[in-house]
């Protein structure tokens, strides 16, 4: 029997599903731990978080825990694997186009911009040492975690409940960012829902089936703001340092590693199918994608090498690329 709990972390609503021996008030520790301890290290908005810490440093050199050297190679990664499109230091960024606080608190008011735009800064912004467990930020510039920390808590999560606790099933939804095993039931797949952004009937949403894996989506239709120079969001273009205007709307990736799941939904959001395409066939290995664009149109966008043990229902007159 399938037990579930929700709550909100990260600014999102979490949803578990797990199936085991073990009483659900135990297993509940480590998931809520989890998140728990992330934010805390990772957030941008809390003062006493390392992430905080290391952005108060800026310019000067600072040494990291383990956790946060391993999120750090992962985002290093990343923005080779992306060509630079993935990039945690667009924090001056994103305070420059108003996400100075939690999404809930910039809800509430018109944001104010007053500052000039930021030029592109390359790919010196960031400096680690591994081996001196030591990083050093560009002076004026600034980290956020918010494109890739959900989805790799999701998967630390995810790993420990099946390697320490013995889930034999187990479904977590990061507010998108989703990590599933097992099975709902020995011979059933999960059935995760992907919501058409042009569409308020639930009933006319795609559905993913998958017994193992990962699938993360990344919008600008719902992470926005308002402000005295208009309506933004949050996925910056690295090329501009500021929103992106790319035609794709929502990008939902399929895959079984979660944290490569959410950098390339978001990369193929904000470089849009033009550029973004072809470096997400080029670059990412066993890697699926829904592709919705803003007038509309519906793309399918499927591995060159390799294949994925999954299914869809819900696809109708899409484009495969």
């Amino acid at each position: 029997m399938l037990r579930d709990f929700a709550f909100r972390a990260m600014n999102s609503y979490i949803q578990v599903l797990l199936e085991s021996e073990t009483p659900s008030a135990e297993l509940e520790i480590p998931v809520l731990d989890g998140f728990a301890i992330a934010e805390q290290q990772f957030s941008r908005f809390l003062p006493a978080s390392e992430c905080s810490y290391l952005n108060a440093r800026s310019g000067q050199l600072s040494f990291v825990s383990d956790s946060m050297l391993e999120v750090l190679e992962l985002a290093r990664h990343y923005q080779e694997q992306t060509d630079g499109a993935f990039d945690i230091c667009v924090g001056q960024a994103m305070e420059r186009a108003g996400y100075r606080q939690s999404f809930e608190s910039i809800q509430e008011r018109i944001m104010e911009l007053e500052q000039p735009d930021l030029p592109p800064h390359g790919r010196l912004a960031l400096q680690v040492d591994p081996w001196m467990k030591s990083i050093r930020i560009l002076a004026g510039h600034k980290v956020d975690f918010g494109g890739i920390v959900k989805s790799w808590t999701a998967q630390h999560v995810a790993n420990r409940l099946q390697t320490d606790w013995l889930v034999r099933r187990g479904f977590i939804n990061a507010g998108g960012d989703v990590r599933v095993w097992g099975g709902a039931a020995e011979n059933e797949p999960w059935c995760i829902g992907i919501a058409n952004p042009f569409e308020t009937d639930p009933t006319k949403e795609v559905t993913l089936q998958l017994r193992t894996g990962a699938v993360a989506t990344s919008s600008i239709l719902r992470r926005r703001w308002l402000t005295n120079a208009g309506e933004m969001h949050h996925l910056i273009d690295t090329r501009t340092m500021r929103p992106s205007l790319s035609s794709v709307v929502q990008c939902t990736v399929v895959g079984q590693d979660l944290v490569a799941c959410e950098v390339w939904a978001k990369v193929l959001c904000v470089l849009g199918m033009e550029e973004g395409i072809p470096l997400f066939q080029r670059r990412s290995q066993g890697l699926e994608a829904l592709i919705y664009t803003s007038v509309g149109d519906v793309f399918q966008v499927k591995p060159l090498l390799g294949s994925l043990e999954h299914s869809w229902t819900g696809l109708k007159g899409e484009g495969s690329l």
